[in-house]
């Protein structure tokens, strides 16, 4: 692995190495040039750079009296192939909180999977005895949510206070 592999190839090989995917001799051979090499090792900063970018998440926690609430920062889907699918999942599942409150307004388009997801994540919390409540549910998700009947398990408020104090 050198300067001289074709841009596209080279890339390819920068995409593995920050995946971890490379075995283990193409690892020490990778490790060998571009840590090395002045223009390779810019080029696989500029590269671990853009990945991390591109994994920011787009979801913020903070704490309202005891209760996590998770708040999309921007435009998000809860579809099939939509990222913030993922995040969703993983955020809520992986954190040891049990009381979560998702706030929806950003949310503009749910389908089967970002419901599955979401009936997850309700049904993990439950488990753990606690409870997942969303608010500012968009028009378009909520007529989702009340066609498939979700919106019966999991409580919808127009208000974070209001979602808040049902927790007690």
């Amino acid at each position: 692995m050198n300067c001289r592999m074709e841009p596209i190839q080279r890339e390819q090989v920068i995409a593995k190495y920050l995946s971890r995917t490379l075995d283990a001799d193409a690892v020490e051979e990778f490790e060998g040039h571009f840590l090395g090499c002045d223009e390779c090792f810019d080029e696989l900063r500029l590269s671990e750079r853009m990945v991390a970018e591109l994994r920011r998440s787009n979801l913020t926690w903070r704490r309202n009296g005891g209760v996590a609430v998770l708040q999309f920062s921007h435009s998000a889907e809860l579809t099939h192939s939509a990222a913030d699918l993922d995040q969703l999942r993983r955020e809520v599942l992986e954190q040891s909180d049990t009381r979560v409150i998702v706030d929806l307004s950003r949310v503009t388009r749910i389908d089967s999977a970002g419901l599955g997801q979401l009936m997850s994540c309700y049904s993990h919390l439950v488990r753990n005895q606690g409870s997942l409540k969303v608010v500012n549910v968009t028009p378009e998700v909520k007529k989702v949510m009340d066609m498939t009947g979700i919106s019966s398990l999991i409580r919808s408020f127009n208000d974070e206070q209001e979602a808040v104090k049902s927790f007690n």
